[in-house]
């Protein structure tokens, strides 16, 4: 893995450099309270078109309600990370493209446990950098950038659930307010799950693939998910309780 330390998509392994997947939101111009759409219900307390200022968007370009979004019923707000895409467009002048780098740095995000767990993703590391500082980032690249870093996220996942004798298969389920305190989770196909409002109280996700796993309002209180796969802050910042520091992989804890 020590090539990839020549790359800056890697943070969590490597020294912190000019692309990063972190969000600073000083650097940022606001951007995701403009350019993102959202509509009422449970995330949100109003409906907001692509391209309108947020009401709740201040002139100096932060949230005016940003200690109180869940009070003020704005959850989706409170969860959303945009993997460090505000800042890389803010202050290289790229603003129209923040859509299709933020793409770029969740792929990057991805590959980043994929090194973690051994997997030569030196070339699509270099890919992904190269993408993500690109003057004029298209769709097509980022699909087919997206197209071959899948099978790469799939086969680290069955490697990881191979030392299980049954594990769960669950991609794509509708576990909605499940318990599953009782359920062996260890090496878990939870991938694409809807876990909204699921009680997952202490379960062990260890080796779980959790690559767009819909977490909103889950219960991971005590859970051990430090060592889950492909999990992001957007999937921790909508649960309704966090697990605990030694349960969080360690490049989400605060």
């Amino acid at each position: 893995m020590s090539e990839l330390c020549n790359g800056p998509l890697v943070p969590h392994l490597c020294q912190p450099s000019v692309v990063e997947l972190v969000a600073d939101c000083s650097r940022c111009l606001g951007l995701c309270c403009v350019l993102l759409p959202f509509a009422r219900s449970a995330e949100f307390a109003f409906d907001k078109a692509a391209g309108e200022t947020c009401r709740h968007l201040a002139a100096d370009h932060r949230c005016g309600i940003h200690a109180r979004l869940r009070e003020k019923g704005m959850r989706g707000c409170a969860a959303y990370d945009c993997f460090g895409a505000g800042q890389s467009v803010t202050g290289t002048g790229r603003v129209e493209h923040f859509r299709l780098v933020e793409q770029v740095h969740e792929i990057a995000w991805y590959l980043g446990d994929a090194a973690g767990r051994g997997a030569d993703v030196a070339g699509l590391v270099e890919e992904a950098e190269a993408l993500a500082v690109a003057a004029h980032p298209s769709s097509a690249l980022v699909e087919d950038l997206r197209s071959r870093v899948a099978p790469v996220l799939r086969e680290v996942a069955r490697a990881a659930r191979a030392s299980y004798a049954s594990p769960l298969s669950a991609a794509g389920a509708d576990l909605v307010a499940a318990d599953l305190r009782r359920e062996d989770l260890r090496g878990a196909d939870l991938r694409g799950a809807l876990l909204i409002e699921a009680d997952l109280r202490g379960v062990d996700l260890t080796d779980a693939d959790l690559l767009g796993a819909d977490l909103r309002g889950a219960d991971l209180r005590d859970a051990q998910a430090s060592a889950a796969l492909f999990v992001t802050r957007r999937q921790l910042g909508s649960v309704q309780v966090r697990p605990g520091d030694e349960g969080t992989p360690r490049r989400l804890r605060r």
